[in-house]
């Protein structure tokens, strides 16, 4: 099986591309290496380093593939704001790029799309069900809901589409040096580097933490499952994790107290983000089940033993 995997020198795009050819997948993988890491890279069939929302990307679709996991795409609400332009090419037109070059394919393949929570916006109530009314209330969340949306129009017409609404994934491989994404990875890296985390916004803000391996799980019942094509599903563990208990975890897991620093939110931040998985496990049968403070110390574990990207 041939599988294309944009974003794949990323965190999450990595770990799939590694799982793929753990499977048995021919792997390519698409990526611009702005945030990735080319150790995601090892052991894939071909690279090429591309941006899919600015470059010419009719090379890579020179063949069909017979699933595409499309993951590429700037992750931050911070840099969504400070360079909007850049956030529409990576998340927008980099989703319709693949479009254009794959509605003439003689198979329908499976595009499995890496959308976000943040496509619900902050206000109660929760948890988030698929079919909760949409309020994303900055420009990132704007961007992944007008990628669903084109995808909607597209599916069963010209390909089969899943929308995947990732809530805060987290694990081993997670980019350390990149301070303005992914909430649990900057403050451990904080943690690790300066013994102090500066939290950007109230210590009683809540997520819902999904450990990678959880998501690697899911994404294989998903593939190429009817019960899929169409679909948005929530990626998520329906578990409320507090700021102040995540901190606690990341302290306790150091074996080390922390000083904390709280400052003024992020343009876009919301308090409160919790999901619904029972369309999940429904169709998947399995849902995110590993406990945040064993997540956080097999995230410290494979640092300390240098087994980041195992």
């Amino acid at each position: 099986m041939v599988t294309l995997v944009t974003g794949g020198a990323g965190f999450i795009g990595g770990h799939i591309a590694r799982d793929l050819k753990r499977r048995g997948h021919y792997v390519i993988v698409a990526d611009n290496l702005s945030t990735g890491n080319k150790l995601n890279l090892r052991g894939i069939d071909e690279f090429h380093e591309l941006d899919l929302g600015r470059d010419n990307i009719l090379s890579i679709f020179e063949k069909e593939y017979d699933l595409i996991y499309h993951f590429a795409g700037q992750s931050s609400v911070e840099t969504s704001y400070s360079d909007p332009i850049y956030d529409l090419d990576t998340n927008v037109r980099s989703t319709l790029n693949i479009i254009n070059n794959i509605k003439h394919y003689k198979n329908k393949v499976h595009l499995i799309y890496a959308s976000s929570m943040s496509v619900y916006g902050g206000d109660e109530p929760m948890p988030k069900r698929e079919d909760s009314p949409l309020d994303g209330k900055n420009f990132y969340a704007i961007g992944k809901k007008a990628s669903e949306s084109y995808l909607s129009l597209c599916s069963s017409k010209t390909i089969k589409t899943t929308s995947l609404r990732l809530f805060n994934i987290y694990g081993p491989g997670q980019n350390l040096e990149n301070l303005n994404q992914g909430m649990l990875s900057i403050y451990l890296a904080q943690a690790i580097n300066n013994d102090k985390i500066i939290v950007k916004g109230a210590l009683d803000r809540s997520r819902d933490f999904v450990y990678i391996n959880d998501l690697i799980r899911l994404t294989n019942k998903i593939e190429n499952n009817p019960s899929c094509y169409g679909k948005i599903l929530n990626i998520c563990s329906g578990k409320e994790t507090k700021i102040s208990e995540l901190i606690n975890a990341i302290e306790s897991s150091l074996k080390k107290k922390l000083t904390i620093s709280e400052q003024v939110s992020t343009k876009g931040d919301i308090k409160r983000m919790i999901g619904c998985n029972n369309l999940l496990k429904e169709i998947t049968g399995i849902k995110a089940n590993t406990n945040i403070k064993d997540g956080i110390n097999l995230m410290i574990e494979a640092l300390k033993t240098n087994r980041y990207f195992e």
